[in-house]
């Protein structure tokens, strides 16, 4: 697994998995494709506190996150997707702890409504990282209304 930052070389490899994305939690966000058949991207990457990576595999894309770096010390997952195949090898796992080993400090991650699996995935990711002392709350989001919160330390 590499991990490399979203930069003018790879940024279409970042947008093309995010509109996988999308499409796959359209059945829960309601959200359509515009006339051109892309999605509308509710993390702008080009914004100066987000850092936004792709995870290859053997050279392949196989996933993406988007961080909101709210400080040097205070991150949030904004998007996380990893392409289905890559899912049974656990790459999703591998992906987030190799994240907060880069960036060490206070994590934020949330999941919509109806997103089950996310939470199971994110319960998962953060337990197999002994020390943490995980906080999950339901939380009222001024943009995507009750989501589950996680909250940690590493």
């Amino acid at each position: 697994m590499e991990l490399v930052a979203v930069n003018d070389l790879n940024q279409a490899v970042y947008y093309n998995l995010a509109q996988a994305y999308e499409a796959e939690f359209s059945k829960l966000t309601e959200k359509v494709p515009r006339q051109d058949g892309m999605f509308e991207l509710d993390t702008d990457i080009a914004q100066e506190q987000v850092s936004a990576f792709v995870c290859y595999v053997s050279g392949v894309p196989a996933g993406i996150a988007a961080i909101y770096m709210h400080s040097d010390k205070d991150m949030e997952i904004a998007e996380f997707y990893i392409v289905p195949v890559f899912r049974k090898a656990k790459l999703g796992t591998q992906f987030a702890h190799a994240l907060w080993a880069m960036y060490p400090g206070s994590w934020t991650i949330k999941q919509i409504a109806g997103a089950g699996y996310a939470t199971e995935f994110w319960r998962s990711a953060i337990l197999k990282l002994p020390g943490l002392d995980l906080i999950e709350d339901e939380y009222v989001d001024p943009y995507w209304g009750k989501v589950t919160r996680q909250r940690f330390e590493c």
